[in-house]
């Protein structure tokens, strides 16, 4: 019993003198959960996002400034078609496109951009983001959109023993 009890004080001993391990571990949400202005958003299922596409015209440390294209199609003239062409445009079928212009839109510059896959300068860009005021560069004033930044949690995880003891009166939540 004496030796039991010298075991048992021991082993108590030797756990309290061990020093606690503390681990920190980031966990990242699913990309659809992203921070704008301090508040978590759902993008695939918020309205407050809207999808957004354009040509990359600039990348700055920030965001990127990315200029919508619209293409302008000229079709055919229905006057100066035969007999055959104006039977199947009659009918329903399309008319013939004879000329494609990309007209350069207006610019807009989405916030937080990811980095990942890296934007360039003339790359295609579609994104889920956020109206959030304007932006100035240069002299050109244009729409603000913030991508949101990723939902990240830090777990703190420690192989040490606690010493909180419940007393009387008070209660833990």
């Amino acid at each position: 019993m004496k030796n039991l009890l010298a075991i048992l004080l021991l082993n108590c001993t030797a756990a309290y003198a061990q020093h606690p391990a503390v681990a920190t571990n980031v966990v990242t949400a699913h990309p659809a959960f992203r921070v704008v202005n301090g508040q978590l958003y759902n993008t695939d299922l918020s309205t407050n996002f809207a999808t957004l596409e354009g040509q990359c015209v600039a990348v700055l440390t920030n965001g990127v400034i990315v200029q919508r294209i619209e293409i302008r199609q000229t079709y055919q003239d229905v006057a100066t078609t035969n007999a055959a062409q104006a039977l199947a445009a009659a009918t329903g079928a399309p008319a013939r496109v004879i000329k494609e212009e990309f007209v350069p839109g207006k610019k807009f510059f989405i916030r937080n951009y990811p980095d990942q896959p890296l934007a360039e300068v003339g790359s295609p860009i579609v994104a889920r983001a956020m109206r959030d005021g304007v932006f100035k560069h240069e002299s050109e004033v244009m729409e603000q959109w913030d991508y949101g930044t990723p939902n990240k949690v830090v777990q703190v995880i420690t192989n040490g023993i606690s010493t909180n003891v419940f007393k009387a009166g008070i209660t833990n939540p």
